[in-house]
């Protein structure tokens, strides 16, 4: 069997999870044949081809809890069912034990669920939370986006498949593609201090916005992404109102240019707040494009976001409670910019998806070895 029937399925409509693209293009491109399950939300087409991905767009309109995407994953008779996050596993092991034949399921945890904040996890989702590891123990391998949480849903369901992390990072970024927004950011009168993120509470917003009290004038933040939550939204506006024009609230941006955007500032920063185990142990993309970006960064003291940034020399750390002392991460990461740009673009050379993405394949070579073998 030299190429699997691959059906990936995610609560979402595909239009803007760049995880599982990439995921999906690797696996393409190694010669599978890939179709992923989505969402009909809003003005997308129910069925299209990205990139030689199969996207297949369902509603969930069953009287039969999970019916409406078991029955439509089952109708791929797919080699290996690959479930991206809790809410798509029970549907991923129900289609491979309803199918006509052998398939093996895979478990793909960007989040740490058991350990999440509790706004991330309604009723339903607890449920699922519950029995996480009876359906983890009934699956075949298990991906995670940080080393932290492989080992901590590993030792806490004693999970003895194949387990594996697969970081959620950019491809390697030229100098070349890169020049033009570096020129923009030399060329600046100030500096720009960048966070790209979906705001909300636990990410660092309303804290980094008071720093400005302790920066000079010259120092402004822009603020790239969406703002999920309304109060949270008025409580960063209040912040913003003292220092006028120097918070710039960008909005949402396509993904292919948040690192460009990224490059043009001096200062990424990377304020996960310690609201819950799955926010303490994150590997956080942002990280990882602030590397390709060659964007120095100024982080919170979560476990694997400060391993990583010191192992690699690319910022500061700070006390993300504290806006004096994210200002004075920001005041030493300007003060040592040419040396901290030089390490984050020599980390974007160990931590990128052309590095990441031959994991992915040889996992699925070895569970093609599996299907062979049964």
């Amino acid at each position: 069997m030299s190429e699997l029937r691959i059906c990936m399925r995610l609560n979402n409509a595909f239009t803007h999870d760049r995880r599982v693209r990439r995921e999906a293009e690797a696996l393409v491109e190694a010669g599978h044949e890939v179709t992923v399950v989505a969402d009909l939300k809003g003005n997308v087409p129910a069925g299209e081809s990205v990139a030689g991905i199969r996207v297949h767009r369902i509603r969930k309109t069953s009287r039969i809890p999970y019916w409406s995407i078991i029955a439509p994953l089952r109708a791929e008779a797919a080699d290996v069912y690959h479930a991206h996050d809790i809410d798509s596993l029970f549907p991923c092991l129900a289609a491979s034990r309803l199918g006509s034949k052998r398939s093996l399921v895979v478990y793909d945890s960007h989040e740490l669920w058991s350990g999440h904040a509790r706004d991330k996890v309604h009723a339903k989702r607890r449920v699922l939370v519950r029995y996480e590891g009876t359906m983890l123990r009934h699956a075949d391998a298990l991906i995670t986006a940080s080393p932290a949480y492989t080992d901590e849903i590993v030792s806490r369901y004693r999970f003895g498949g194949t387990a594996m992390t697969l970081l959620n990072v950019p491809r390697y970024w030229t100098d070349e593609e890169l020049a033009w927004d570096w020129g923009c950011r030399d060329a600046a009168g100030e500096i720009r201090i960048a966070a790209v993120s979906v705001f909300q509470h636990g990410r660092g917003a309303v804290q980094l916005i008071q720093s400005l009290a302790h920066l000079p004038a010259n120092h402004v933040v822009e603020l790239i992404g969406p703002i999920a939550q309304p109060d949270y939204e008025a409580l960063m506006r209040a912040a913003a109102e003292p220092f006028g024009d120097r918070v710039r609230f960008a909005g949402a941006v396509p993904a292919a240019e948040v690192i460009p955007r990224l490059a043009q500032c001096h200062v990424s920063t990377v304020l996960i707040e310690p609201l819950s185990k799955s926010y303490r142990l994150t590997a956080p993309n942002k990280l990882f494009d602030s590397m390709a970006a060659g964007t120095p960064v100024v982080a919170s003291d979560m476990r694997m976001i400060a391993q990583i940034t010191r192992e690699t020399n690319i910022g500061r750390i700070c006390d993300v409670s504290d806006p004096a002392d994210i200002a004075r991460a920001v005041r030493e990461v300007v003060a040592d910019l040419p040396a901290l740009q030089a390490s984050a673009r020599a980390a974007a050379t160990r931590y990128n998806w052309d590095a990441e993405r031959s994991k992915l394949v040889e996992l699925y070579a070895d569970l093609g070895k599996r299907l062979r073998n049964t």
